[in-house]
């Protein structure tokens, strides 16, 4: 195992909508940076996972319905191979390994950095509420009511 818990550099272009994000950080360390010009994008749903193990996954999270995986939103990569060679990986930059590297797991070579396509997020609601069974009825009433005219 390669530790790259210390690489925790981080380029937000709210431009052009894109990160470049070195493998060591963590989602909420990247939620904090891209979510302060108002972006995101599909990561997992615990703050404390790194991005790089996720990602290279598939990277299931809140935004995968609307926005698709983590490694769907992935348009480049830097990527350490088996010979050493750093190589930068994308559409039109070593293409198979940029496929490769896309849901391989990290298998084909030691990825260092990911740039990720970034989406506009407004405010998010979310989370558990609980009432007693004996106010069901009022309170499916009241929920109804209130989100009767909303997206």
């Amino acid at each position: 195992m390669i530790d790259l818990s210390t690489m925790k550099g981080i380029r937000v272009d709210p431009a052009r909508r894109t990160v470049r994000a070195e493998t060591g950080l963590t989602l909420g360390e990247f939620d904090r940076e891209t979510q302060a010009f108002g972006l995101a994008t599909t990561l997992g749903v615990v703050s404390k996972t790194g991005i790089a193990g996720l990602t290279l996954g598939g990277g299931w999270g809140h935004l995968h319905a609307k926005y698709g995986l983590a490694l769907d939103n992935v348009i480049g990569a830097d990527v350490v191979t088996a010979d050493g060679r750093l190589l930068t990986v994308n559409v039109n930059e070593n293409e198979d390994l940029f496929w490769g590297v896309r849901g391989g797991s990290g298998n084909f070579g030691i990825v260092t950095s990911l740039e990720y396509r970034l989406h506009e997020l407004g405010p998010v609601f979310g989370g558990a509420v609980f009432y007693p069974a004996s106010k069901a009825e009022e309170v499916l009433r009241f929920f109804s009511r209130i989100f009767r005219n909303h997206p």
